[in-house]
């Protein structure tokens, strides 16, 4: 391949970078200590993401009323707020009236303050048996909730059904091993790959760990992202958010017939 048509290549056919942040603790968490560390800690994950002009993703548990809703609404970058759903209204154990209400609240309340809310952040169990309560909302994106396997070859995107996508994770952060020696390399090396691939990587950023953590865990976020923005700098890489990314896919045409989705809620 000539050098010209490499570059074309690289122009056309490049890999996708998607960032989704956990911000809030799980829900039996959110009285205990730590919260000013972590209101900290948002803050300067939203400026680091800012600093890099990196859209992301920002899970909090009711937007409408979230104390890092603000500060991402007045970032110049295109940012997204997103519902992240714990185990008090999501899952097996919560039912699906109570996802149903619970879903319907945060959604017109993000509306109705002027919010455009179309990505779903499960923390504990798929939505499937749920998609037609998502499809009632207008949620276009879901976060996936299954560990990452170790594989060479990276999870892609699927369509639940016509219109939501939803978005396989490819590596947790923090990650339990050492930073330099497979964490965070590791990890760069797979998102070079998919810039090499024209692949999809998928981070998803748990805060309240990283703020248990500490500074060194922060610090690896604040390396990878650098490195991120060097890829897209040169063209390699489309950094987008979980709606961005939904909505780029939206023309890709169901595998399969779909069949209704009508159940009572």
């Amino acid at each position: 391949m000539s050098a010209t048509n490499q570059r074309t290549w690289q122009r056309y056919r490049v890999g996708h970078f998607l960032c989704t942040v956990q911000l809030d603790p799980l829900a039996d968490r959110r009285r205990t200590e730590g919260q000013h560390e972590l209101g900290s800690l948002a803050r300067r994950l939203i400026g680091l993401m800012d600093s890099h002009r990196l859209p992301t993703t920002w899970a909090v548990s009711d937007p409408a009323h979230s104390a890092a809703t603000a500060l991402i609404l007045r970032s110049a970058v295109e940012h997204e707020l997103a519902i992240l759903g714990d185990s008090y209204w999501l899952g097996p154990a919560a039912g699906r009236t109570r996802f149903a209400r619970e879903l319907a609240r945060r959604v017109l309340q993000a509306r109705t303050a002027g919010l455009h809310v179309a990505s779903l952040v499960p923390r504990v169990a798929t939505i499937e048996q749920q998609i037609d309560l998502v499809v009632k909302q207008r949620i276009s994106a879901i976060c996936g909730v299954a560990v990452p396997q170790p594989s060479r070859q990276l999870p892609s995107p699927r369509a639940l059904h016509y219109g939501v996508w939803e978005f396989p994770v490819s590596r947790n952060l923090p990650v339990t091993s050492t930073w330099l020696s497979r964490g965070g390399w590791a990890t760069w090396r797979r998102i070079r790959c998919a810039a090499r691939e024209a692949a999809t990587f998928h981070v998803l950023i748990d805060a309240p760990a990283i703020s248990q953590e500490g500074r060194r865990a922060e610090k690896t976020i604040a390396w990878l992202m650098r490195r991120v923005a060097e890829l897209r700098d040169r063209g390699l890489v489309d950094v987008q958010t979980l709606r961005t990314a939904a909505s780029r896919l939206a023309s890709v045409p169901a595998p399969a017939p779909q069949q209704s989705i009508l159940r009572a809620a």
